[in-house]
């Protein structure tokens, strides 16, 4: 029983550096692509459209929805809700999984 604690522990974590690592490499690679498609005639087009709904979904519930004072995170200290925000997406993935675990 200990070992699965464990690895569900492990696997919760994964799961949320994953999802920190994503939601903060999207930022970047959205401006990269927003920059020179913002000249352009026809607009930013689909692949933009769809990173920006990735980004708001990535950013879901925590930094999304602002559900902190940005005061209180000045400069790099936003990093310590969007942790907390990949916490709970981890926390979601786990319980998931183990609901799936379960149906089986």
């Amino acid at each position: 029983m200990k070992s699965y604690a464990r690895s569900g522990a492990f696997i919760w974590l994964v799961a949320a550096l994953i999802h920190f690592g994503t939601s903060n490499l999207i930022i970047p690679l959205t401006i990269a692509l927003v920059k020179p498609a913002s000249v352009t005639p026809e607009g930013t087009g689909i692949t933009v459209t769809l990173l920006v709904r990735l980004t708001k979904l990535l950013h879901f519930p925590l930094v999304t929805l602002a559900l902190y004072p940005r005061e209180w995170f000045p400069g790099n200290w936003v990093y310590l809700p969007m942790a907390t925000n990949s916490l709970i997406w981890g926390i979601g993935v786990y319980w998931l999984a183990g609901i799936y675990r379960r149906c089986r």
